[in-house]
């Protein structure tokens, strides 16, 4: 060997790689495709939990805000005159009560001060009636009020007619509504029931019974779905403030 010159390496020389040792191993095919397999599972699951939370908080949303809309009608309706709330004649002083046919209760809807007036269902027709049946389709005899309530700032504008979003009502007593409601707006029906409590044997101390079934619609993904409640309240012939 000359002085100073470089040694004479061969590959034979050299030591292995790892990756290049016999007794390294690698991922197959068959075990990369199970690992991906298990991970969509999980990610699936993950978003399936995450769009089950959002339909039920929209739900929650919705039965909420809609329980307390027809709370402040339900208030109103207990403070409005005997007269008024009893459907009595002006010129009777003893305020007889006329409940068996339809008459509108006079409320205030929002801080626009705008009178709307809920459209009473005759004493006639049984509370049954109105608390069962199916969410959505309003029964034979029942008064509809429908409305609709902003939900949000945005004020979407909507395109679709009172008859395509709620064809169940029943427009043969009420004329659907010619607004047409926002996107985003919260539709509620009302259904309301005033009937007289009074003893028939004395003592007679008047007192008369409210009835509320409300109707809300929510999105449930892609589909909407009828929501329906109740509530109910006593009043006398004194009027509250």
């Amino acid at each position: 060997m000359v002085s100073g010159a470089m040694p004479h390496v061969t590959s034979a020389s050299l030591p292995l790689s790892p990756c290049r040792r016999p007794d390294c191993s690698a991922l197959t095919l068959v075990e990369v495709m199970t690992a991906l397999a298990i991970f969509s599972i999980v990610i699936l699951g993950v978003l399936a939990s995450l769009i089950q939370g959002r339909r039920a908080a929209n739900l929650n949303v919705t039965q909420g805000c809609s329980l307390t809309i027809v709370q402040g009608y339900m208030e109103q309706i207990k403070n409005l005159p005997l007269q008024s709330f009893v459907n009595a004649s002006t010129t009777d002083m003893m305020n007889n009560p006329n409940l068996g046919t339809s008459f509108t209760l006079p409320t205030i809807k929002d801080s626009s001060n705008a009178t709307v007036q809920l459209k009473t269902t005759p004493s006639t027709i049984a509370a049954s009636t109105l608390t069962g049946g199916t969410a959505g389709t309003t029964p034979t005899g029942v008064v509809d009020n429908l409305q609709t309530f902003d939900m949000d700032s945005r004020n979407t504008p909507g395109t679709d007619t009172w008859a395509t979003i709620w064809p169940g009502a029943n427009s043969s007593l009420t004329a659907y509504p010619t607004t047409i409601p926002g996107k985003t707006d919260l539709r509620m029906n009302f259904w309301v029931q005033i009937t007289d409590l009074t003893p028939a044997s004395s003592p007679k101390c008047k007192a008369y019974g409210i009835l509320i079934v409300y109707t809300w619609q929510y999105l449930d993904g892609k589909n909407i779905r009828y929501m329906k409640d109740s509530i109910r309240s006593i009043r006398s012939a004194v009027q509250t403030f």
